[in-house]
């Protein structure tokens, strides 16, 4: 069995729980159960509607110390094979007491400090350049993205001449109001005749009503919510914007070309990487460009007016990532933990 530490909420988002639901369907693909455990109950219903049972701690997500007691006895309780731990507050003493129980897998964005688990992953595009101490194992770069089985093998893009259809997602909560903000921009300046906007709402975006309203005054602006083919109307869109999380993998397997933008100190260097390397311009920061729904706009007409350039960058995104990052990584993790038992 599998035991997933990770949490999720409206301050950090939904991004470490969805990430572990997928990486927990492989490992059912593969016979292998999993539970998981959270600080608080803002994701049990979700989790309990993927099929996995969720126990929460009633603990504070940012004070991880405090709940080992609990977590321990858990663990001493249900004997997991591997512990995957996902959370950027976790300190090495936290780890070590964890390790001392279990196979330790740590799921990494941030290289903050010399982990103290077995094995450390980092699927992002700029993980395997980070700096990390030779003393474990380690599975880093996109093939170990942990993607939903809809986003595996996707067939290459058809890329339109005309890039109509624009998608355009914020995340789980959208806590500075990136939809709101899109939505009121659209409706002072207009798009072109015959484009259409999807706007992904969040499950705990808070401004969903009100963008519904909104929208519902023009056509070219279309709200989804609780969506539950996201490969299907991103395979549907021509561009897309997109904070730059694990969705910017997910745009990868469709071969979405995408403007990306920060909204999070640990999207920093996934959002230069990306720009780096030629596959995603970067609107900048919410949090501090001013103009930047303007970037994210003129970012838009330039991938719209080549036609080539958004082809070429089809290619590349998923030659990038296959989309079966999931099931490399438990299989791979299978490996690491029964080895060593």
């Amino acid at each position: 069995m599998i035991l997933f530490r990770a949490d999720g909420n409206l301050q950090i988002g939904t991004g470490h729980i969805m990430r572990c639901l997928s990486l927990a369907d492989a490992f059912r693909e593969r016979g292998i159960p999993s539970v998981f455990v959270t600080a608080e109950p803002c994701m049990r219903t979700l989790i309990r509607e993927r099929g996995y049972e969720c126990a929460v701690l009633g603990s504070a997500y940012d004070r991880m110390e405090a709940e080992l007691p609990a977590l321990l006895s858990l663990l001493r309780a249900r004997r997991p094979a591997c512990v995957i731990l996902d959370s950027y507050f976790v300190t090495p003493e936290y780890m070590r007491a964890v390790r001392a129980e279990a196979f330790l897998a740590y799921m990494d964005d941030l290289n903050a400090f010399d982990y103290p688990a077995d094995l450390v992953i980092n699927y992002n595009l700029y993980g395997s350049a980070a700096q990390y101490s030779p003393d474990k194992a380690y599975l880093l770069g996109p093939r170990y993205v942990p993607l939903r089985e809809q986003f595996r093998n996707l067939t290459p893009r058809r890329v339109r001449e005309r890039a109509e259809q624009i998608l355009l997602s914020t995340g789980g909560t959208d806590q500075y109001h990136v939809a709101l903000r899109c939505v009121e921009y659209l409706l002072e300046h207009p798009p072109a005749s015959g484009t259409v906007c999807h706007m992904v709402l969040g499950a705990m975006n808070q401004d969903s009503k009100r963008i519904g309203r909104l929208a519902a005054k023009v056509p070219y602006i279309v709200p989804h919510r609780q969506v539950a083919d996201m490969c299907g109307l991103m395979r549907q869109c021509d561009m897309a914007v997109s904070a730059a999380g694990t969705t910017l993998y997910e745009l990868c397997a469709c071969g979405l070309p995408t403007v990306t933008y920060i909204l999070a100190d640990n999207q920093i260097q996934g959002a230069r990487a990306f720009e780096e390397e030629g596959l995603m311009p970067c609107a900048g920061d919410v949090r501090e460009e001013i103009e930047f729904l303007e970037k994210i706009f003129s970012g838009l007409e330039r991938l719209a007016a080549d036609q080539m350039g958004r082809q070429e960058i089809s290619c590349r995104m998923q030659s990038l990532v296959d989309g079966s990052g999931a099931l490399h990584l438990a299989e791979a993790l299978t490996a690491y933990f029964a080895g060593s038992g």
